[in-house]
């Protein structure tokens, strides 16, 4: 085989049968949620801004338009949470 094909089974991407290109969700979640508004020229409103919460109070809002952002890049959050520590878990 030369070229790309995809592997009907899992819905991988085949290269030669030597690579594979994985599930980058973790990647698209965790620079949505540090990158600020207007750092994606072709989405000027997606970013959710976390460092700008890290030397005051938490938005009470945030966790809802971040799990919004995050639907609209193509992954399922059902829960999105900030903890007191400033943990954000995603599930």
């Amino acid at each position: 085989m030369n070229g790309l094909q995809t592997d009907i089974n899992t819905g991988d991407l085949l290269v030669d049968h030597t690579a594979v290109v994985a599930d980058a969700s973790g990647f698209i979640a965790e620079l949505v949620v540090r990158s600020f508004r207007g750092e994606f020229k072709e989405h000027p409103l997606l970013g959710a801004e976390a460092p700008l919460m890290l030397a005051g109070d938490p938005d009470p809002f945030w966790p809802g338009n971040t799990k919004k952002m995050l639907r609209a890049c193509g992954l399922e959050v059902s829960t999105l949470t900030l903890s007191p520590d400033g943990t954000v878990i995603i599930s």
